[in-house]
């Protein structure tokens, strides 16, 4: 079903959701990044691990998969209200490490991870076929050095002409399941009591017949995204709030057209 709603609507609906809490947002952005920063420089100034070792890798595994998807989460929790008309909090940002969020979210975001590490081995079967299980398991698990890699594509063209359509294909991969599994949080959000399959479910039956709008409006902020890395990136901070805002708009246009049922508080 093709929304009434275009993108133009929800980047609109963004801006004046967001009139008199960007600096609160932009603030919200800040400490996501912030608490990342802190903790990934702790720990790893404990572990004091080499850069490209196995060890670090598993720890920047475990940082990433059972604390900071939770911090990521969390600034989908506060566009969301943005966008429903509340007053947001800082102390929202931490609202997934609740115990009726934590763990079912951790399994939100564990599928995700499993499904796109599935989907990227298959993408990039033909690495695999042509060049070898060297670089095709170093691109998937990023073990591959710059050196390394150059030092294979250097005079093959046929290698470049591949990572170009794959890893095209790879992007959509990525901004569809990305897309579903972001849609997923909202709906357990909303709905505490769905279980992770049927919010995933859910969450797919929302983005049914409307990835090519979703495709575009993701499309429509690289441009935004662009122009916020100036200044040392401090323009993300207002950047990335109205991206998810808009992104959240588009979630609940989807609810509101395809007939959801009532939002749970």
């Amino acid at each position: 079903m093709k929304s009434k709603i275009t993108n133009a609507m929800h980047r609109e609906q963004a801006r004046t959701s967001l009139k008199n809490q960007w600096g609160t947002m932009a603030w919200i952005t800040f400490l996501a990044v912030f608490i990342r920063f802190i903790i990934s420089s702790v720990v790893g100034g404990v572990a004091n691990l080499p850069q490209d070792s196995a060890g670090n890798n598993v720890m920047s595994f475990l940082l990433n998969n059972f604390l900071f998807f939770a911090i990521t989460y969390g600034t989908y929790y506060c566009a969301l209200q943005v966008l429903r008309g509340k007053r947001v909090q800082a102390n929202m940002l931490t609202t997934i490490f609740q115990g009726k969020f934590y763990l079912p979210m951790l399994l939100i975001n564990f599928i995700q991870y499993i499904i796109e590490l599935v989907l990227n081995l298959l993408v990039l079967l033909p690495i695999l076929i042509s060049y070898g299980a060297t670089i095709y398991f170093g691109l998937m698990f990023n073990t591959v050095t710059v050196g390394q890699f150059q030092s294979e594509m250097t005079g093959d063209l046929s290698l470049a002409l591949l990572l170009i359509i794959f890893g095209f294909l790879m992007i959509l991969v990525s901004v569809f399941v990305s897309g579903v599994f972001q849609f997923a949080v909202w709906v357990k959000i909303d709905d505490p009591s769905l279980s992770v399959s049927d919010a995933i479910k859910y969450a797919l039956y929302l983005m049914k017949g409307r990835f090519g709008q979703y495709l575009l409006l993701q499309l429509s902020f690289v441009g935004w995204f662009i122009i916020g890395t100036l200044v040392f990136g401090i323009g993300l901070l207002w950047v990335i709030p109205y991206h998810d805002v808009a992104i959240a708009s588009f979630y609940d246009t989807a609810r509101n057209e395809k007939d959801a049922p009532a939002i749970f508080d």
